[in-house]
């Protein structure tokens, strides 16, 4: 008896595996679960594709891009420039004994600028001839200057800069020499009604900004103190004032590197 139940309990165990596997209502559920799956993972892949590009565009419309967008394609950082303008010097307080002790002058300018910090400038200065009455007479005086200008950027956009002056001097001094009313000539030792000539050498500090009016073009303004050895000792023989205009030879700064838009480009 025991024989006869374990051999019908196998053959209904083979029956119904072939009867399982052949059940349309089974195979309807098995393909409904994997299609469910691939729509799923279908959905995830486009979310996080969707954030991807959202990340990209606002990385790319940030005020931040926009600001070193600008900085970068306005900033010079190697050029060669040139530049006039005009002068007003006291000449040398050490000569100079009468109440209006400031003349002007005509300056021009070249200008290396080999980085974003420092510019190096050649500066010479003509002053027309005067007389300093009764001492000297047809005086002409020309400068020689070289400065080291070191840059600051209180502007974002660069159209402003603001920088410090530091550099030598020489003064190339001539002169009709009367010797009336000279207080220094115990110093001087020099024969009165002598054409007088001599090289003063000496160092310049000072402050100035600029201003970009437009591409190439910029506008300068600065005041220097200069400290000279004369014939009557050392110390601060003139405040100047100048201000003119500069251009830009030669511009090495790179253009900025254009990128092409990709698929994902956006007009709006």
């Amino acid at each position: 008896m025991l024989k006869k139940l374990l051999f019908v309990l196998v053959f209904f165990s083979f029956c119904l595996k072939p009867f399982a596997q052949s059940n349309p209502y089974l195979i309807l559920e098995n393909k409904e679960a994997e299609k469910r799956q691939q729509e799923q993972k279908a959905a995830k892949q486009k979310a996080r594709k969707a954030a991807k590009e959202q990340t990209n565009n606002q990385a790319f419309n940030s005020p931040e891009k926009k600001d070193t967008v600008i900085h970068q394609s306005s900033t010079k950082t190697k050029a060669i420039e040139i530049g006039a303008g005009g002068l007003y010097t006291s000449l040398n307080f050490f000569k100079n004994a009468q109440a209006f002790t400031y003349y002007p002058a005509s300056s021009f300018r070249l200008y290396l600028q080999p980085n974003n910090f420092v510019q190096f400038v050649l500066d010479y200065s003509h002053v027309k001839q005067v007389n300093i009455v009764p001492t000297w007479l047809n005086v002409q005086n020309t400068y020689i200057d070289f400065d080291a200008h070191f840059l600051m950027h209180p502007d974002k956009a660069d159209r402003t800069l603001v920088y410090f002056v530091l550099g030598v001097s020489s003064q190339i001094w001539k002169g009709l020499y009367t010797g009336i009313d000279d207080y220094n000539y115990a110093l001087l030792h020099i024969p009165h009604n002598t054409n007088y000539k001599a090289i003063y050498y000496g160092a310049s500090i000072g402050v100035g900004f600029e201003f970009k009016v437009i591409n190439r073009v910029n506008l300068y303004g600065e005041v220097r103190y200069r400290m000279t050895q004369t014939d009557v000792g050392f110390g601060l023989s003139d405040v100047c004032y100048g201000a003119g205009v500069k251009y830009t030879l030669v511009d090495f700064h790179p253009k900025p590197i254009y990128n092409k838009p990709g698929k994902h480009f956006h007009w709006f």
